[in-house]
């Protein structure tokens, strides 16, 4: 008996023995193995791969099949920069179960806080080293074998990257990177995965990604919200010399593709801008944009069908200069290529990459432009609103400036197959004018439309700089009525034009004009024109073959009028009549003066007589001068005489009458006193005249000698008018509300605004 019990009890012992050997070997595999792995991959990390491996501690634990390495830094080659570490990365696998049914699976991968710093110089990256390791050892797999493999619960959190490129114009850096997924198998051929993370010069991106190897389709669904667009500036600045760039800008992207066959496209996108301001090298505003809104609801490639949304833009404000040389205040900034042909145009192109962001874009929307061309669309809504374009021309001697604001553009909904589209728009013109219309086009052939255009109300006098340079008489007073009916049809154009101009009242011929024009008897012409209520009336229509290269719409309207001012100025009876019939009516609606001019002289006594006759005509009436001068526009009037000034008399501090008469008549157009400014201010090459001479004198003395002209001005205008005979009580001056100044300020005068006294 005592044989028997002998022999379980050793078996028992050996049992023990073996399951603590067992325990022994894990425990040794789970605590010191990780520690010879750890040194290990420390001391020859740099003979392996060139770079130095630091590790905090490593994980393999085979009682709960985790494995982990931990604070992990690999930095760059011979160099403290770190190129990539996380602070920990760990999986769960059954690692002896993969081995032995050659089916590897991994559940709950988490990687914490990692960070790369990858950089690209042409096509090699500073990892490119690492992809080419083995390349020649690398063995056939066998096919016999296959491997399957399986990842699920994939986590990644804390993420960083910086990325540096040549083809880049700044870093790119991310941070707060998330990035998920639920399963990568080798038995399922679709992969999803969950993207997020933050711009580090400011924007969040967050979106899925979608890779379908068995039926060759990706997909992407993503989201970026408030990307600050001065990531942007210098991208821009590779063809366009701009000083700042803002605004935000929100986007969402939904596409889905196969890299086999392209016809498979199907996108949705939406666009969002807010707050866009570009600003030039010299400090100013050229475009601010309040908000935008594009949204292209389908494209889809394979049935040639896009379905837009809505495309709005609100709050757009467009400032554009015309330059005495021609050049504009856009065109100039532009970038051409250097071995461009001076003045050709059509072979110029832009110094900037393929690579640029701006470039791709122009592509799309060329590819997008053509994809709408070729295709059934449909546009649910195309708006412009509450926008304003400032216009500037410094082609005439004296800078003309015009703003066309309340600019509202709509169109309603659009398709290919309907009859006809139609666009409506409207705004308001310095102030005063209003300009209505619409434009009615065929979807199928947008070249063919019909424009019914309404301008009303429009002052002549705002286009003064224009009548002076362009017909050598100023434009003092009138409002205009413009109608034009005009219809395309397969190139041809029928134009029907209708003007009705009231109360126009044109000055004396100028000396200081176009030298290329042709001085009409503009003056006597406008009188003679006028009918009995002093009305002008005109059919001016136009017709012809836009396909014909020799065609232009401008000369015939203005052959048109020129005959009709040639031939009013061929019986001048009717305006000497009129001229004894008494006084206009624009002369006791306001006073004008011309720019530096400190008091009356004989037109503007003729004018004020006029009031002071009216005045005591009616006894009850009591008047108020409100100035209409444009105090800015003065003031740089004034630098440009002081600059005139300083070109005649260097070295005389003190002039007479003679000399400001010589002043006066130096043209601003003068080639050797435009010389001499342009000299006087080299830094400021590409702005006018009249900027470089405000330049010299300096703003706030140019401000306190046009401030010291108008109070010399007003005082000698009251003297006159009490020497008329006109008591102070009935004539006072003080300034002008909005609504009286609307549309009236421009070179110096006094609006006359009527009332009944005590």
């Amino acid at each position: 008996m005592s044989g028997t019990t002998t022999k379980p009890r050793r078996k028992k012992r050996w049992l023990i023995a073996l399951v603590g050997f067992l325990i022994t070997v894990l425990l040794v595999v789970a605590l010191l193995l990780p520690y010879i792995l750890k040194r290990y991959i420390e001391t020859n990390s740099e003979a392996w791969i060139d770079r130095k491996v630091t590790i905090d501690r490593i994980i393999l634990n085979p009682f709960t099949f985790r494995y982990a390495i931990i604070g992990v830094t690999c930095y760059e080659p011979k160099s403290e920069e770190v190129f990539v570490s996380w602070k920990s990365i760990s999986v769960r696998s059954d690692l002896w179960a993969g081995f032995l049914e050659n089916n590897w699976r991994f559940t709950g991968l988490r990687i914490e806080a990692p960070y790369f710093h990858i950089v690209q110089n042409g096509d090699r990256f500073n990892f490119s080293d690492l992809l080419e390791l083995g390349e020649d050892d690398t063995a056939a797999p066998d096919p016999a074998a296959p491997v399957r493999f399986s990842m699920e619960d994939i986590v990644l959190n804390d993420g960083r990257l910086d990325y540096k490129s040549d083809v880049l114009a700044a870093p790119v850096g991310l941070k707060n990177l998330m990035a998920t997924s639920t399963i990568i198998s080798s038995e399922n051929a679709r992969m999803d995965f969950a993207l997020g993370f933050d711009l580090t010069e400011g924007g969040r991106l967050d979106g899925g990604f979608m890779l379908d190897t068995e039926k060759s389709l990706y997909g992407i669904a993503a989201e970026l919200k408030a990307f600050a667009m001065p990531q942007l500036l210098p991208y821009l600045q590779d063809f366009f010399a701009c000083q700042e760039l803002n605004g935000a800008m929100d986007l969402k992207l939904n596409l889905l593709d196969s890299y086999a066959d392209s016809t498979s496209l199907r996108l949705s996108a939406g666009l969002d801008l807010h707050d866009v301001v570009l600003v030039d090298p010299y400090s100013d505003k050229l475009f601010s944009l309040k908000n935008a809104t594009a949204r292209l609801d389908t494209l889809v490639a394979k049935d040639q069908r896009v379905d837009m949304g809505e495309v709005v833009l609100d709050g757009a404000d467009l400032k554009f200069v015309m330059l005495a040389d021609g050049t504009d205040n856009w065109t100039r900034l532009l970038k051409l290529d250097s071995t461009t042909v001076a003045g050709d145009s059509s072979t110029a192109q832009l110094q900037a990459s393929e690579s640029n962001v701006f470039v791709l874009l122009a592509d799309y929307i060329s590819y997008l432009g053509e994809q709408i061309v070729a295709s059934d669309y449909t546009a649910k809504k195309l708006a412009l609103s509450n926008s304003a374009v400032q216009f500037e021309d410094n082609t005439p001697a004296q800078p003309f400036r015009y703003t066309i604001s309340a600019i509202n553009v709509s169109a309603n909904r659009i398709t290919s197959e309907q009859e006809a589209g139609k666009v409506m728009a409207s705004a308001l013109l310095q102030e005063t004018g209003k300009l209505k219309g619409d434009a009615v086009f065929d979807p199928k052939n947008i070249r063919n439309v019909t424009v019914d255009l309404t301008v009303d109300e429009l002052a002549l006098n705002h286009l003064d700089a224009y009548g002076r340079w362009y017909a050598a008489h100023p434009l003092e007073d009138g409002l205009l009525r413009y109608v034009t009916k005009t219809v395309v049809q397969d190139g041809k154009i029928d134009s029907q034009n209708h003007l009705r101009v009231d109360k126009m009242k044109v000055g004396k011929k100028v000396d200081d004009h176009d030298p290329e024009i042709f001085v009409l008897p503009l003056r006597l012409a406008v009188g003679l024109l006028k009918d009995v209520n002093g009305v002008i009336d005109l059919d001016v229509p136009v017709k012809g073959d836009l396909k014909d290269p020799e065609f232009k719409a401008w000369p015939i309207v203005w052959q048109v009028l020129k005959n009709l001012i040639v031939k009013a100025a061929a019986a001048p009876g009717r305006l000497l009549m009129r001229a004894f019939e008494g006084a206009d009516e624009s002369d006791l609606e306001r006073v004008r003066f011309e720019f530096l001019q400190p008091g009356p002289s004989k037109p503007q006594e003729q004018t004020l007589k006029q009031l002071v006759s009216a005045l005591k005509a009616k006894p009850e009436l009591t008047v108020d001068l409100v100035p209409i001068v444009d105090a800015t526009a003065e003031a740089r009037e004034v630098a440009v005489f002081h600059a005139k000034k300083a070109f005649l008399f260097p070295d005389k501090p003190d002039i007479i009458g003679a000399d400001s008469t010589r002043i006066a008549e130096l043209s601003a157009r003068d080639s050797a006193f435009a010389a001499y400014v342009e000299g006087r201010t080299a830094s400021l090459a590409g702005k006018s005249l009249h900027d470089r001479s405000l330049a010299l004198l300096g703003a706030a003395e140019a401000e306190r000698i046009a401030g010291a002209i108008e109070y010399a001005r007003r005082e000698s205008t009251m003297q006159f008018l009490l020497a008329q005979g006109i008591t102070p009580a009935r004539v006072r001056y003080r300034d002008g509300t909005a609504e009286e100044l609307a549309g009236q300020r421009g070179v110096p005068g006094y609006r006359f605004m009527y009332d009944v006294g005590e």
